[in-house]
């Protein structure tokens, strides 16, 4: 399995590739002064970076000036590929606001838990297609169509083929033809 990355830049609503290493930089930072040195002066320009691992995983950062947002699609992955120095601050979890709330039991329901106990003991059955664990901010896009929830969507509809969701979004966002040529 190979590694494919892409650096493309908007100017008046249209993307062109950006000639440049991403397997060269050490975080976030440096990637935005890397994208932000290869366009123009005004500090202003957006950027967009693609990293995927052939049907595994894929990475997308928009960078608005010296702003970079992130979302990767399988934390776990990333954490054991070259690129886990570069997304280091995203591969805890999901935010907040996508997790459930841990539930407390009162003392009273104890007897209740202990035939429940007797269910546990029963082996469980492997779900081969469970969503990867994703991180970062899934409405990085929302400003372009793409927003947090049909991003999250997609990657659960598509486990299997991270590209078909870059394909999905790159569509929406104006980017699908120039990715698709750099590659």
């Amino acid at each position: 399995m190979s590694y494919f990355t892409a650096v493309m830049s908007r100017a008046d609503d249209r993307f062109h590739v950006l000639d440049l290493a991403v397997e060269d930089v050490g975080d976030l930072a440096e990637l935005a002064d890397l994208i932000e040195g290869a366009g123009d002066d005004s500090g202003e320009g957006e950027a967009i970076a693609v990293i995927e691992h052939e049907d595994e995983w894929f990475a997308l950062i928009r960078v608005l000036g010296s702003d970079a947002a992130v979302f990767l699609s399988d934390v776990d992955a990333v954490a054991s590929s070259p690129y886990a120095e570069l997304f280091a601050d995203y591969l805890d979890s999901r935010p907040d606001e996508y997790e459930e709330d841990d539930v407390v039991v009162p003392d009273d329901e104890d007897d209740e838990d202990s035939e429940d106990d007797a269910d546990e003991d029963e082996p469980q059955m492997l779900d081969f297609d469970t969503p990867p664990t994703w991180s970062g901010d899934p409405g990085l896009f929302s400003d372009d169509g793409v927003t947090a929830d049909e991003l999250v969507e997609q990657l659960e509809r598509h486990t299997s083929d991270p590209a078909r969701v870059v394909a999905h979004v790159g569509e929406a966002v104006g980017f699908a033809d120039v990715l698709e040529a750099a590659r």
